[in-house]
């Protein structure tokens, strides 16, 4: 049976609960130890708040809570509170209330003599020293030593000047915000005596604080607006390192303390700490340009772009936005096309920064031909070239000598005059067109030159056989440069003749030999958008100034890459890539202007892409390569393998 709990267990009970509860309460209490002469307890929270007691230096007492910097005690039968700088918190037991025995008691004279030494002292720190971390480590502990001042005007007059000096020094080392602080306090502790030692500093920027804190103090400033703008507009802000919107921007804040970030793309980024002084407050911003937009186009289309080494995942054509100031490696890549790589500098300025990149293809593949050993369309085919619109000119020992077919790749039998230029041409060695349409061909057999207009009307004849300045032996490759001048490769003769366009002789260079500017039976020549000469010899290419000077040569014998044997036929594309047709290796090699090898391609056989015997070689502008094969008496279409 359930024993029944006794009346007098259930009162034993709850006076041992209460008897824990009030130690309990006592543990909560905080003690603490008067560490100031004549600490004062005040009626409210305030420095200059009414003073309901004055508790002696080592008093103990018991605080019921803080608030902030005031502890709530009661002493005396009084309530009030007392400030932190007057306590220390401590276990120790309380005492009388009448001080530590045999510890003398300072008078008031004493006490006002010790904080204004120490507060000149001070203020000698901040004015000539400038040792303001120093003085107000100093400064400090006097407030608590001001209250001790029974004199009350006299002591809020000494706490405003401390609370002034300790501002002084704040705002002097760039703390704003202490500063600011430090002097809402100097005009809580006497705010008429805080304006007249304000009136006595000519500082601006004293001033200027000083304001601040007292519409602060008075309630005049509870928040201040500030007005941010940028040049130009929609620039991304952070406010101590918070995100809050985009310039134009009016951000509200409780403190004047602010660190500020700018950014925009293409711009570089602002940063700037600042103490707002006044509301509303605005910034400007003019933001300082950090690149440029950067076009970028290729030919072909579709390459793609790499910026330092990184992969934009754009391709061309297209526009990179914002590529920073300075130096950079553009990159260019596209398959069959050779990788086309430069360093660029992004100038400071405005505007879209271009670059325009000319890829070289370096896979061909067969397209399409002319001709063939069986249909006997061209005998003896000799030469090619292309003109200014397209247009490919053929020339053989057929019954026509000069055969055309346009840009669409359809035969034009309505050019020349039926045929009849065979009665001028007997075998013909090579063909060039000038930027005019005119027509020059080389009759190697019977040692001349032959001029007809874009029509195919003759227009003029020019040399016979022999060695002399005005005779030819065997001339065969041909070619024009930009100002319609005609250039000839005089075979047997070992030199190059320079013509103007009407045959006026202009400049004669080469003999017979192996030295550097001499020649072994030249057979092509080629002009590139320079103007500059380039010379196909038994096994290399020599390159001349138009005048003649030699620049440099590339090539050797034999049939690995970059070596030639019996080479007979080359030409120059608008990127001034150098294509020659290394006839007894059947294929074709293509090279830079400083003679370095692109790449090569071709076998030996009659089908489709095979060569045999290729004895001349045209580019048009759009990268068609025409080659001329005599032993298949036809012509190859090639283009770029763009599978």
């Amino acid at each position: 049976m359930k024993r029944r709990t006794s009346r007098r267990e259930i009162i034993f009970a709850s006076v041992l609960l209460l008897f824990f509860l009030l130690i309990a309460l006592d543990a909560a209490q905080i003690k603490l130890k008067v560490v100031l002469d004549n600490a004062s307890i005040k009626a409210t929270q305030s420095i200059g708040g009414r003073t309901l007691a004055r508790v002696p230096l080592n008093t103990i007492l018991d605080a019921e809570s803080k608030e902030g910097q005031w502890y709530k005690v009661t002493y005396q039968g009084e309530t009030g509170w007392i400030y932190y700088t007057n306590v220390e918190e401590t276990t120790g037991e309380a005492t009388s209330g009448m001080g530590t025995p045999g510890m003398p008691t300072r008078t008031q004279a004493e006490i006002v003599a010790e904080i204004e030494v120490k507060m000149d002292n001070s203020t000698r720190l901040i004015s000539l020293e400038r040792k303001y971390d120093e003085a107000v480590e100093a400064l400090r502990p006097l407030i608590a030593r001001a209250f001790s001042v029974t004199d009350h005007r006299r002591q809020l007059e000494i706490a405003t000047k401390i609370y002034y000096w300790m501002g002084m020094a704040y705002a002097n080392k760039g703390d704003s915000l202490s500063a600011l602080k430090e002097f809402k306090n100097m005009f809580e502790a006497n705010y008429a005596y805080a304006k007249t030692i304000v009136r006595l500093n000519p500082d601006a920027k004293i001033l200027t604080l000083t304001d601040q804190a007292d519409k602060e103090f008075r309630g005049l400033v509870t928040e201040y607006s500030l007005e941010i703008t940028t040049e130009p507009k929609e620039a991304k802000i952070k406010i101590n390192g918070k995100e809050i919107g985009y310039s134009p921007e009016i951000y509200r804040t409780t403190s004047p303390e602010v660190a500020l970030e700018i950014e925009k793309e293409g711009y570089k980024p602002i940063r700037d700490e600042f103490f707002i002084t006044s509301t509303p407050f605005k910034k400007e911003y003019t933001l300082e340009r950090a690149g440029r937009n950067m076009e970028i186009r290729s030919n072909p289309v579709g390459a793609r772009i790499f910026l330092d080494g990184t992969d934009t995942n754009q391709v061309t054509n297209c526009t990179l936005s914002f590529v920073s100031f300075g130096k950079h490696t553009l990159k260019i890549t596209k398959e069959n096309y050779a990788d086309w790589e430069q360093e660029i500098e992004i100038k400071v300025g405005v505007g879209v920064f271009p670059i325009t990149a000319s890829l070289t293809p370096i896979k061909y593949k067969y397209i399409h031909k002319w001709g063939s050993p069986v249909s006997q369309i061209f005998k003896d085919v000799a030469g090619v070239a292309v003109d200014s619109q397209n247009n490919i000119y053929i020339v053989s020992e057929g019954a026509r000598k000069i055969q055309k077919i346009t840009s669409d790749w359809k035969f034009d039998n309505t050019w020349g005059d039926g045929g009849k230029e065979a009665r001028v041409i007997k075998s013909p060695g090579g063909i060039a067109i000038d930027k005019q349409g005119n027509v020059f061909v080389t009759d190697a057999k019977n040692h001349c030159i032959i001029k007809f207009d874009q029509t195919g009307k003759f227009k003029i004849k020019w040399g016979d056989f022999g060695a002399e300045n005005h005779q030819f032996n065997e001339p065969l490759g041909i070619a024009t440069d930009s100002q319609g001048n005609v250039y000839v490769v005089d075979s047997v003769n070992s030199r190059v003749k320079k013509y103007d366009n009407n045959s006026k002789l202009l400049r004669i260079w080469g003999r017979r030999g192996a030295a550097d500017g001499d020649f072994v039976y030249p057979k092509a020549i080629a002009i590139n958008q320079k103007d500059e000469v380039f010379v196909l010899d038994r096994t290399r290419v020599q390159k001349f100034t138009a005048n003649g000077e030699f620049i440099s040569k590339w090539g050797k014998a034999g049939s690995t890459e970059g070596a030639f044997k019996v080479p007979l036929g080359i030409s120059i594309d608008q990127g001034d890539f150098v294509y020659i047709a290394d006839s007894e290796n059947n294929r074709i090699q293509k090279y830079d202007l400083d003679g370095n090898l692109i790449t090569w391609w071709g076998s030996t056989g009659t089908g489709d892409g095979q060569l045999m015997n290729p004895v001349s070689i045209a580019v048009d502008s759009r990268g068609y390569v025409y080659v001329v094969e005599k032993d298949n008496s036809r012509v190859q279409l090639f283009g770029v393998d763009t599978q």
